[in-house]
């Protein structure tokens, strides 16, 4: 082979590795708290991504969950996670690390209500 087919060969394995690396990036779900709810109210991931609760609300608010559906009956009122206070203009992240379907809502305002549906890693 010639030098110049050696490197156009080189050029195309690194063009493949770097789409490979691109196509397994996972990019992390943002839910915006607003004063009238959840934007948006359902996001889809997978296990290991991680969600941000940005409050753009004018008031403090929570957000917590029960266990995942699908949990022991004994857990399910437990808390899938709980975010504490999220004062306002600021964010709370968690990462989801089982398969679920968590159902949350805002402790301020039990009317303001989302989902999370985690499935399997890629």
């Amino acid at each position: 082979m010639s030098k110049m087919r050696l490197t156009w060969v080189g050029v195309a394995a690194a063009l493949l590795v770097a789409g490979v690396a691109l196509a397994g990036t996972v990019r992390d779900q943002t839910v915006q708290i607003t004063d009238n709810g959840f934007a948006p109210d359902r996001v889809d991931i997978t296990v290991g991504q991680k969600v941000i609760f940005e409050n753009n609300a004018q008031m403090d608010r929570a957000v917590t969950s029960k266990k995942p559906t699908g949990e022991s009956d004994p857990e399910k009122d437990q808390p899938g996670f709980d975010s504490g206070v999220i004062k306002p203009a600021t964010s709370w992240e968690h990462i989801f690390s089982k398969e679920g379907t968590y159902l949350y809502y805002c402790k301020e305002d039990k009317s303001m209500t989302g989902t999370v549906f985690v499935g399997p890693a890629r």
